[in-house]
This record gives C-alpha cells, sequence and structure tokens, in this order.
C-alpha cells in the first residue's frame, strides 16, 4: 500500500478545525448579554466565545451561522459605541469565520484583513496571533505553495504565542504546524513542532495527548523510526482508550497503529487494529474513513494470503457505502482490483481496471494517488498477457518507488517487470529485472528480519524488568511480614536471642544480595556478547553493503560517458548528413541553412565531446570549449584569416544547462560576425567574466560595419536573432545588442556555483588569447 497517501488522507480528515476552542457560555448569560443595552468586558468575552463555538461546531447549520452573526453584530455594535477598537477588530475576525463557514471566501477575507490591520495598529499581540490563524485558512493544503504560505502564517503566531507565553495557544499551533509539514513533507522539521508542542502540553497539564502522539508516530513512521513510531502509536490508542474518546481521533489512532504494524510485517495486529478503526467508523457514520479503512483492511488480508476476505470486505463497503469523490473511487476500484487479480478471477477484474483507468485521466497531474494505481494495473495486464501494457505500469510503479525510497515497491515493481519481459521474450532483459528482484527483495527481507529481531529485543528486555519488578515486590512483602514475625518473637525473648537472630538474618541477606550480584553479573554478560554479535553482523552487512555501493557508482560512470560519446557521434553523423545533402543542392539559401545548422550541432557536439574525455562528467570548462569552438568557426570560412579573434575567458565551469545555450549564442554571434560585419580586416573580441555576484556576463564584439541607424536589432525577425533571445530567456538572464563602431552583443544570466566552491568566482588575473 502506499503508505505516504493513506497517511495523508487519514490526518488531514481528523484536524480539529479551530485553535483552543472556547467552551459554549451558558444559554442565560448569552442572553443577557445579547440583550443588554451597554456590554462591559465581560459581556464582549461572551459573546466572541459563544460566537466562536457555534461557528466551529461540526458541520455548517444555518442555525449555528445565524446565532454566530447575532453575536459578532453585538461585539460590533458596541464596540462603535464606545470606540474600543480591538472589539471591533474581535468582532470582523468573527465575521471572517462564520463567512468562511457558510464557503464565501472573498467576505471571509476581506473581513480578516480588516481584524488583522487593526491589530497590528494597536499592538494587540494575542488577537493578531489568532487573525494569523485566520489568514492560513485561507491557503490550501493541497498546493506546495499555498501549504508553505499557511505554514509561514502558523510559524509567525507561535512565535508571537510564545511572546506572550501563551503555552496551550502555541502548543496547539505547533501541533497543527507538525500535520502540516508532514503533508508537505518535512518529517524531521515536523517531529521537532510535534516534541515541542508535547512538552508544552504536558506542561499546561493538558490530558488530552492523543492527537500529538498520532501525528508523532506517523512522523518516525515516515522516517523509518518504527520503534518509536509504534511506541507513540501506542500511547495515542492508550491514552483515547484511557480518556474514553469516542470521536474519529480514536479511529485515526487505531488506524495508525494497524498501518505501523503493517510496516512491520505483522499482519495480525494490523488488521485488528484496523478493524477496530472501522468499526469507530461506522459508529461516527463517516463515509470517507470507512471507504479508507475498508481499503486497508482488505490490503492486509491480501497480504494474509486471504483475498476471499479482502474481496467480501470491499463488495460490502461497495454495496453499503458507494464512493463518490474521484480519489475515494479510485481507492476503492484499486481494491477491488487488487482482490480480483490475486484470486486469478481476471474477467471480474476487467470493470474495475477501467474504473482506474478512467480516474487516473480525471487526476491532477502530479497527484501522489497515481502512484497507488500502478502496482495493480501492471499486475492486472499482465494477468491477461498484455506484456507492453503490465511493462509500462511496471516501470511506473518502479520510478515512483525510487523516488520515495520504498524498497518493498521496488522488488516489486522489478518482479513484475521481469514477468512482463519473459512473456515478450526478452530474457536478457528479464534477468536483469530478476537479478534487481532479487537484491531488493533480500533488502527488504533483511530489513524486516532486523526490525523483528529489534522488536523481540525490546519485548524482552521489558518482560525482564516486568519480571524483576514483580520479584522485588514480592521479596518486599516477604521481608515485610518476616519483620512483623520477628518483632512479634523479640516481644517474648530475651535480648540475647533478639541479637543472635538480628545477626543470622543480616548474615542471610547479605549470601542473597551476593548471590543476587553475582546472577545480575552473569546476566550483563549474556547480554553484552549477544549486542556484540549483533553489532558484528550489522558491520559485516555494512561492509557488503559499501562494496556493492561502489560497483554501482563506476557503472554509473562508465554509463555516463557512454551516452555522452554516443550523443557526440550521433551528432557527428547527422553532420555528415547534412554535408552530403549539401553536395546535392545548388539553392545557396538552402546550402548556407545547412551550413548554419552544421556550425549549431558541431557546438553542441563539443560539448559532450568534453564531458566523456574529462574526468568530471558534469561540468564544462568554458576557457578550452570556447577556444576549439572559434578554431572550428575560423576553419568553416573563406578569408576568414584576415579576421583576429581575442578571447578573454574567465576559468569557470558550467553544466550542460548553460553550456549549451552559450555554444549556441557564441556560433550564432561569431558566424553572424564573421558573415557581415567586415569588409576586409577586422577584430572579434568574446569574453566570458564575472559581473555582480552570482552572475556572468558573455560579450561578443566587432569592429566591423555595424547596423544603419534606421535597424533596431532586437526587432529583426531572422533565425538567428529569435535563437539568442530565446537562449538567453533558457539562461533566465538578458540579451542586449548595440551598435556603436561595430556590433556588442552582451548576455547577462546567473552562475551556479560549481558544486565544492565555497566563495563566488573571481578572476584574479585576466589574460587574452589570440587565435
Amino acid at each position: 500500500m502506499n503508505r505516504l497517501l493513506l497517511l495523508f488522507y487519514c490526518i488531514i480528515s481528523c484536524v480539529v478545525p479551530g485553535l483552543a476552542q472556547e467552551r459554549m457560555p451558558s444559554l442565560t448569560a448569552l442572553q443577557q448579554a445579547l440583550n443588554k443595552e451597554f456590554s462591559d468586558t465581560a459581556d464582549v468575552r461572551i459573546l466572541i466565545a459563544a460566537g466562536d463555538a457555534y461557528v466551529m461546531r461540526r458541520g455548517t447549520i444555518d442555525g449555528d451561522i445565524d446565532s454566530a452573526k447575532l453575536c459578532a453584530e453585538k461585539v460590533l455594535e458596541t464596540a462603535l459605541k464606545t470606540g474600543r477598537r480591538v472589539w471591533e477588530g474581535q468582532s470582523y475576525l468573527l465575521y471572517a469565520k462564520l463567512w468562511r463557514e457558510k464557503d464565501d471566501r472573498v467576505k471571509g477575507k476581506e473581513y480578516v484583513l480588516k481584524a488583522e490591520a487593526i491589530f497590528e495598529k494597536d499592538k494587540a499581540k494575542e488577537y493578531l496571533a489568532d487573525a494569523y490563524i485566520e489568514l492560513a485558512e485561507y491557503y490550501s493544503k493541497w498546493d506546495d505553495t499555498s501549504l508553505k504560505a499557511r505554514i509561514r502564517y502558523y510559524r509567525d503566531a507561535a512565535g508571537i504565542y510564545e511572546a506572550q507565553k501563551l503555552k496551550f495557544k502555541q502548543a496547539e499551533t505547533l501541533k497543527r504546524l507538525g500535520d502540516y509539514y508532514i503533508v508537505l513533507p518535512d518529517y524531521n522539521e515536523a517531529k521537532n513542532m510535534l516534541l515541542r508542542s508535547l512538552a508544552l502540553f504536558k506542561e499546561v497539564k493538558y490530558k488530552e495527548l492523543q492527537g500529538v502522539y498520532d501525528l508523532l508516530g506517523a512522523a518516525c513512521n515516515q522516517l523509518g523510526d518504527l520503534d518509536n513510531a509504534l511506541k507513540y502509536a501506542l500511547l495515542s490508542v492508550k491514552t483515547a482508550e484511557e480518556l474514553k474518546d469516542s470521536t474519529a481521533q480514536l479511529s485515526t489512532s487505531y488506524n495508525r497503529l494497524g498501518l505501523i504494524y503493517y510496516n512491520l510485517d505483522d499482519k495480525p495486529k494490523a488488521v485488528k487494529c484496523q478493524s477496530k478503526a472501522l468499526k469507530v467508523s461506522i459508529k461516527l457514520k463517516d463515509t470517507s474513513s470507512i471507504q479508507i479503512l475498508t481499503g486497508n483492511l482488505a490490503h492486509a488480508y491480501l497480504k494474509l494470503k486471504r483475498p476471499e476476505e479482502a474481496l467480501k470486505l470491499m463488495k460490502w463497503v461497495e454495496r453499503n457505502y458507494p464512493a463518490k469523490e474521484l480519489h475515494l473511487k479510485a481507492w476503492m476500484a484499486e481494491c477491488m482490483l487488487a482482490s480480483y487479480c490475486v484470486l486469478g478471477q481476471y474477467d471480474l477484474a476487467r470493470p474495475y481496471a477501467q474504473s482506474v483507468e478512467k480516474a487516473r485521466l480525471g487526476l491532477p497531474p502530479h497527484d501522489p494517488f497515481d502512484e497507488q494505481l500502478f502496482g495493480p494495473l501492471g499486475l492486472y495486464y499482465l494477468g491477461i498477457h498484455q506484456s507492453r501494457e503490465a511493462h509500462h505500469f511496471g516501470s511506473l510503479l518502479l520510478n515512483a518507488a525510487k523516488k520515495n525510497g520504498q524498497q518493498q515497491l521496488q522488488a516489486s515493481a522489478y518482479a513484475l517487470l521481469y514477468k512482463a519481459d519473459s512473456s515478450k521474450g526478452k530474457y536478457q532483459e528479464a534477468l536483469e529485472h530478476f537479478r534487481m528482484f532479487k537484491v531488493m527483495n533480500d533488502s527488504v527481507f533483511s530489513d524486516a528480519k532486523m526490525r523483528q529481531i529489534s522488536r523481540l529485543q525490546v519485548q524482552y528486555e521489558t518482560e525482564q524488568k516486568d519480571q524483576a519488578l514483580k520479584l522485588k515486590e514480592q521479596n518486599i512483602a516477604l521481608l515485610t511480614r518476616e519483620a512483623q514475625l520477628q518483632k512479634a518473637e523479640l516481644r517474648s525473648t530475651r535480648f540475647t536471642r533478639n541479637v543472635i537472630i538480628a545477626g543470622a538474618c543480616m548474615l542471610v541477606a547479605l549470601l542473597l544480595l551476593g548471590y543476587n550480584r553475582y546472577q545480575l553479573k552473569l546476566r550483563s554478560n549474556r547480554q553484552l556478547k549477544q549486542q556484540q554479535d549483533e553489532i558484528n553482523r550489522k558491520n559485516l552487512s555494512l561492509e557488503e553493503l559499501i562494496l556493492s555501493q561502489n560497483k554501482l557508482l563506476d557503472e554509473k560512470e562508465w554509463l555516463l560517458k557512454e551516452i555522452h560519446h554516443r550523443v557526440k557521434n550521433n551528432l557527428q553523423i547527422v553532420m555528415s548528413l547534412l554535408n552530403t545533402q549539401a553536395a546535392f543542392l545548388g539553392d545557396k539559401d538552402a546550402l548556407n541553412v545547412i551550413r548554419e545548422s552544421r556550425y549549431r550541432m558541431q557546438a553542441i557536439s563539443l560539448i559532450h565531446q568534453k564531458l566523456y574525455q574529462s574526468e568530471n562528467m558534469a561540468l564544462i570548462d568554458m576557457r578550452a570549449y570556447i577556444r576549439e569552438l572559434v578554431l572550428y568557426l575560423k576553419d568553416g570560412f573563406l578569408d576568414v584569416n584576415k579576421i583576429k579573434f581575442e578571447l578573454d575567458i574567465a576559468p569557470v565551469k558550467l553544466d550542460v544547462s548553460q553550456s549549451v545555450p552559450i555554444g549556441l549564442i557564441l556560433n550564432e554571434a561569431i558566424t553572424n560576425a564573421i558573415k557581415y560585419a567586415f569588409t576586409g580586416s577586422g577584430t572579434i573580441i568574446i569574453s566570458l567574466q564575472s559581473s555582480d555576484a552570482g552572475y556572468l556576463t558573455l560579450v561578443i564584439a566587432d569592429n566591423g560595419n555595424g547596423f544603419r541607424d534606421d535597424e533596431v536589432p532586437a526587432q529583426q525577425g531572422s533565425m538567428g536573432m529569435m535563437l539568442m533571445n530565446t537562449l538567453a530567456e533558457q539562461l533566465d538572464g538578458t540579451l542586449s545588442i548595440c551598435s556603436n563602431r561595430g556590433v556588442t552583443i552582451t548576455v547577462r544570466f546567473k552562475y551556479e556555483e560549481e558544486e565544492g566552491r565555497a566563495d563566488p568566482l573571481v578572476c584574479e588575473e585576466r589574460t587574452r588569447v589570440y587565435v
């Protein structure tokens, strides 16, 4: 299963929509506050608390919105009468909430901006932070840019709450920040925010911590810290059960625990936890949660090789809780498709495969849910012997798994690919994919075993500690009873006999203590030996992994060189074809076009030649490259010996994405200068130097005829001019052309610093080279 997607749905659905919700005041107090002609501070506080409570109630009910509007109108009326601007801002903030609840976000944002301006001017810090929280609600959680804006508002609000020592509000804000960082995703920052939130909640003696524990478990699960993920998930369930929580949070806690057990390869416990979550969601009539949880359960049943139960469960939810939203339709169809594929009933799977394909077309571009559908579709097409489609979805699944770093999905993708290759008769590719499948499967198996050993070790140590505590309690109880008996005997015996008994008891206690210490030392030695053996095994595995990675790096370097070599050869072939074609052409314009195309291809070919001949596979030495390009262009024209070239190139190295546009701009500018600038001898100057920090300037200048006064170079519609403008935009730079005793072309663009360079490029000595 795609853990990230299910995590995304479950977390967002269970976020409480408001911070630090006020308790609903009594109806008597609220009616008195509404009926008063002149309201005081206590009345305004009651009205604001009641308005917030009405707005934040679950669901959108017209009666609640009307009640909240009455409260806001009364607060605004009081503020205007008394001139209390802060009260006016609070009324606007309440208006913003109720309009947003009615889904009129334009009016809502208008009011919250009014409130923000008032709070900022009057320096009402706490209320300003409340306005930031409301402003964040006008940015989507599904788009990265909008989500980052929402996070920025929440961070500003958390900073204000911290400065004002409002610990509870700060804790709630940090909890929401942790939730949003999980969605972003930035799991380390999410964990940091949630730990700070947990500490603040404990400091203010807040007990309802199940939501924080639940999110911490999610963050640790995504970070691969399964021990802490399990710990926090168990704490979330334990806290919710102790507080008798019957809200959707209890369902989320059970589901999260089930997903973690699923990752730990403990499928029976996963089924047990998610069954509990499903019962809670059915009781709450939460349709979307029911649909997601049944899918989770179905996948767990499939892993337990119980496909009949998975199919029965999915048919039940399809019949009683049909999906309406696109993602949930795709989710349910994917679960049905996977169940039928495992059963080998491909005829019955066909309509669900069609539903999944149709849903994929409706998903937004780059929707992460799309990755969830690749595996079942690949298995279906493999089952109906359509190897090409199966190979396509296997490749998509492999790319997604590599991007998310999911080894188990990579193993599944390689298995699908080698089966598809085998059915197409591509046995060499099938053998390579099978080898990669075994490598990834062994890695997944090793990781699973290590996690299982770690869990068993934790359970063993916990059981040992519990047994030790019980033994100590029994010993204490036994010693207490013996002491009471001894006191009774001491009352009836002589002083000397009391001394002898006390000495004997002390001797026995010393012997028991010595024996106990001896046993503890033996146990400690055994544990240390086991730990040392485990460390040795891990070191051996690490050495094997390092050797494998070094081999992969060597293969990658060879492959990159081979690619650049082949690209260069292909360009040379195209150039040869152009030369051959030119031999059969008599049209001068066509010959000129072919010659210009050949020069452009040579500019690109030189870059790939430099890459495969260089030790550095990513960067081009611009000084050597430009010199070779100029020499090539000189050789391509007659009477070019009358033209002198001056090169002033900084010792800079650029990557391919910048080298290719620069080479093509140089090609266009130099060929134009050679062809049109001179009637006799002349000079072409080429300069590439740093200007400001992070910028390079490329200059191609000649002392030739220049443009006529009525010509505007930027408006010429030639191919070369259009190409240079387009290439300058590709460099994220600017192109300027001026004519003064010749033509000067200047391109200024951002310089992406070479990896490993601590300081920007500084040319200490400038040397001119004449060609």
